[in-house]
């Protein structure tokens, strides 16, 4: 890690060249901190998942620790709304969360989590119970188990949900590593009165070279997975392929549309472990860089980086192998993993706007029964 107080991060403004760079201080702006180290409510041991959503316009995300507890947290007050154990955890823990509307009633929301240690996806309709102690708790649906046949995971990292025109759940989409490394596309079916989820099709392959020359989709590791709409109303899949250091488009289909960063690139300015996704609705997206200790944000059109905010440290304003990030109006959410904490931060010098976060599976899905996930 940089010592504190002396890293620096490149903000590049979107359509400039070198010559309009400005460089300054990456210390983020905090405005509030919630979380420490700790085993309590409120408190988080390195926590490795986080979604961020809206109900009835109050910011909440909901966090998942490597204690296997996911806590509902509002992002007004710091204030712990629900939490729950996952039934199961002696293998590992879950490292992937997606807040969207729920199978079994659309005007609600459910947690899905990608329950990767244990090979499977949990889902647990919102709201969870408000405890001071969360107990293991079976989830309202699940589906999966180990192995590397279609439909099977060995470690599922994250899960993406899409939507009719209605709001009703028609497909999830669940990234994997560990040697499927694929991104598994499931039907919901809810025939004779029953929800089951069928494999449909798989988007990508193992990628097993440093250089990704297995195939056009060769995957090492895609940690984050979301769903977008390009320009021409194409609806396509932005993956993070954290080891192989770059970003993706792909069609559902299993094409490749385009690749942001290359395996190879060793220079400062290179993707380094890019964990977590947040497609926002300008056509941009934010992009938690693990390796970098930073936020980047990229314009999904073309590539190009359009600033990069974030330092090494443990003090308020530094980071420590962030895992995602989210946004409230102006303001950016980062689960500062390695600190245990999330950091609520104004936006880098020189950046006065930013797009709003388009919930998974939810682009034009506005408001349903009050809730805006």
């Amino acid at each position: 890690m940089l010592a504190a107080g002396i890293g620096i991060a490149a903000l590049m403004t979107t359509g400039c060249g070198n010559d309009s760079t400005q460089t300054l201080p990456g210390t983020l702006n905090t405005i509030q901190v919630f979380g420490e180290p700790g085993t309590q409510r409120g408190q988080f041991v390195y926590p490795r998942a986080m979604d961020v959503y809206q109900v009835d316009g109050h910011p909440r995300a909901a966090i998942i620790d490597k204690t296997a507890r996911i806590q509902i947290m509002d992002l007004d007050s710091g204030k712990v709304l629900g939490s729950i154990h996952t039934p199961k955890w002696d293998r590992g823990k879950p490292t992937g969360v997606t807040v969207a509307p729920s199978p079994l009633d659309s005007t609600k929301l459910a947690v899905y989590v990608a329950d990767t240690h244990e090979h499977r996806v949990l889902i647990y309709q919102l709201p969870l119970p408000d405890v001071e102690v969360p107990v293991p708790t079976e989830p309202d649906l699940k589906f999966g188990s180990f192995g590397e046949e279609p439909g099977q995971f060995i470690y599922p990292t994250d899960v993406a949900v899409d939507l009719d025109d209605s709001g009703t759940i028609t497909d999830l989409y669940v990234s994997e590593y560990g040697g499927n490394d694929r991104i598994s596309r499931f039907r919901l079916d809810r025939s004779n009165h029953t929800i089951s989820f069928d494999f449909v099709n798989q988007i990508g392959i193992k990628g097993e070279e440093v250089d990704a020359s297995d195939g056009p989709t060769a995957l090492s590791r895609p940690q984050s997975i979301a769903l977008w709409t390009d320009s021409d109303g194409r609806k396509e899949l932005i993956v993070t392929d954290a080891s192989h250091h770059r970003v993706g488009r792909l069609t559902l289909d299993d094409q490749l549309i385009k690749w942001f960063g290359d395996p190879l690139d060793t220079s400062e300015n290179a993707y380094r472990f890019p964990y977590g996704l947040t497609v926002l609705d300008n056509a941009t997206a934010l992009i938690a860089e693990f390796g970098s200790n930073r936020i980047r944000c990229i314009n999904l059109e073309t590539g190009e980086t359009l600033w990069r905010y974030g330092v090494a440290g443990r003090s308020v304003g530094q980071l420590a192998q962030p895992w995602a990030s989210g946004v409230i109006g102006d303001k950016l959410v980062i689960l500062d993993s390695g600190n245990s904490r999330i950091q609520i931060c104004a936006l880098p010098k020189g950046i006065q706007s930013i797009g709003d976060e388009i919930a998974q599976g939810a682009q034009a899905m506005g408001t349903i029964g009050g809730i805006a996930p």
